[in-house]
C-alpha cells in the first residue's frame, strides 16, 4: 500500500462529471489489487501517448486541476509536503513559503500564501515530521523549524542534501556528498545531533531514501544501494548502475525510477522482478505515488506527467502539465486523490484525481 501523509484537504463533492473520490475507498482499491504479484501489460498504447498542448483535466484518468498558480516562486520549487495545517514549498529561489488551501466561487481550491522564509540558501528538499519543518539546503546545512518558533541549524554534509526521510523518530538525510547521515534530537536542548554515517558502498552522490523491511535504500546516481539498518552496512548493490529519479514502496516490493525513464521492480530481498524501457516522455525528475487508483506518478524534463496503473504497470496515459518546463517537484496528499507538482520556472499546480469520472 502507498503512503502518504499530508494536509487534509476537503474532497470536492461528487457532481455530474467529475468529484471527490473518498480517500478510503481509493486506499481499499489499492490495497486489495494485484495480491496475486505483478502484472505488466505494455506501454500504454493510445492512451498514453505523449501529449503537446498543456490541458488541464484528463478524462482518461478522471484527473483535474484545481489552481494554477504561476510565479509561486521566482526559481525552480524543487520540494513540497502537505501537512495537517497547510503545505510548504522550497525554491531555488532561497525561499520557504507556506500555503493554505481555501475554495473559491466555483468551488476549486485555491492556494493563498501565508508566511514567507528567507533561507539565504538553495532549497532542495523538505520533510514534515511531527512538530518539526526540516529543510535541506546547498550548503549542506539542513534548516529546522518548529512550531513553538524554533530555529535549528544542522551541519554535516560537505555538499548540497538531496532528500531527507524519517524512521522511527529519526532523521535521515543523503547528500551529493555521497553519504547518508542519521540525525536524533535532544529532548531537553531540542538540539540535533549526527550519531551516524554511512558512505561506504554508496552508488555515487545520494538522491532518494526510502525504508522497507529494516533496510534502508538509498538511490544515487550510480543506482540502488541496500543498507542494513540494524549494522548499517551496506548489504547489496543493485543493476542498473544509472541515477535513480525516485523510489515508491508499492506491497512489498521497491519501484525504481531512473532518470532516463525507465523503470525496475525488486522484490524485499533486491531481486529485480521487473524492468521496463523508458516511457514515452522520457527523462524524468520525480515522482509520487497516488493512492487513488493506485497510480505511480512521474514528472517529466519537458513539462509532461505519466500516470501508471499499480500493480499492473500499464501507463494509462501522459499529459502535459507545463509548458516547455520541467516538472521539478511533486506531492501526494495520501487522500482524496489530491496532489500537487512545482515547476522549474516557480509555478505551482493543484490536481485532483477522480475514480468515478474516469473513463473505463
Amino acid at each position: 500500500m502507498i503512503r502518504n501523509r499530508g494536509a487534509k484537504i476537503e474532497a470536492e463533492k461528487k457532481k455530474k462529471g467529475r468529484g471527490g473520490a473518498g480517500g478510503a475507498k481509493g486506499a481499499g482499491r489499492g490495497a486489495g489489487a494485484g495480491q496475486a504479484g505483478w502484472r505488466v501489460v505494455g506501454r500504454g498504447g493510445k492512451k498514453g501517448h505523449v501529449a503537446d498542448q498543456v490541458v488541464d483535466q484528463v478524462k482518461e484518468d478522471g484527473l483535474f486541476r484545481h489552481h494554477n498558480f504561476i510565479k509561486a516562486h521566482n526559481d525552480a520549487i524543487m520540494s513540497i509536503v502537505m501537512a495537517e495545517d497547510a503545505i510548504y514549498t522550497a525554491s531555488r529561489d532561497k525561499l520557504l513559503k507556506r500555503w493554505k488551501p481555501q475554495r473559491n466561487s466555483a468551488n476549486r481550491f485555491e492556494l493563498q500564501a501565508d508566511i514567507e522564509v528567507p533561507l539565504g540558501e538553495l532549497a532542495w528538499c523538505l520533510i514534515n515530521a511531527g512538530e518539526w519543518l526540516f529543510c535541506g539546503l546547498g550548503n549542506g546545512n539542513i534548516r529546522a523549524y518548529s512550531k513553538a518558533g524554533r530555529e535549528v541549524n544542522m551541519e554535516g554534509h560537505t555538499k548540497r542534501v538531496s532528500c531527507l526521510l524519517t524512521h522511527q523518530h529519526v532523521l535521515l538525510s543523503g547528500g551529493a556528498d555521497g553519504s547518508v547521515r542519521f540525525w536524533q534530537m535532544n529532548p531537553e536542548s531540542q538540539t540535533f545531533a549526527c550519531t551516524h554515517n554511512i558512505s561506504e558502498g554508496i552508488s555515487g552522490n545520494v538522491s532518494s531514501l526510502c525504508v522497507m523491511n529494516e533496510f534502508l535504500w538509498v538511490g544515487g546516481t550510480s543506482g540502488v544501494s541496500i543498507v542494513e539498518l540494524a549494522t548499517l552496512r551496506v548489504v547489496a548493490q543493485l543493476q542498473p548502475k544509472k541515477f535513480v529519479a525516485g523510489m515508491l514502496q508499492f506491497q512489498g516490493h521497491m519501484i525504481a525510477v531512473y532518470s532516463d525513464g525507465a523503470i525496475c521492480i525488486f522484490d524485499g530481498a533486491g531481486k529485480q522482478t521487473h524492468s521496463q524501457p523508458p516511457l514515452p516522455a522520457g527523462p524524468i525528475l520525480c515522482v509520487a505515488g497516488l493512492e487513488s487508483g493506485p497510480r505511480l506518478l512521474c514528472g517529466h524534463s519537458k513539462g509532461q506527467v505519466s500516470s501508471i496503473t499499480l500493480p499492473m504497470m500499464q501507463l494509462k496515459k501522459c499529459y502535459q502539465t507545463f509548458e516547455r518546463c520541467k516538472v521539478q517537484s511533486m506531492c501526494c496528499a495520501g487522500h482524496d486523490g489530491i496532489y500537487l507538482v512545482g515547476a522549474e520556472n516557480g509555478t505551482i499546480q493543484l490536481w485532483q484525481r477522480d475514480e468515478a469520472a474516469a473513463e473505463p
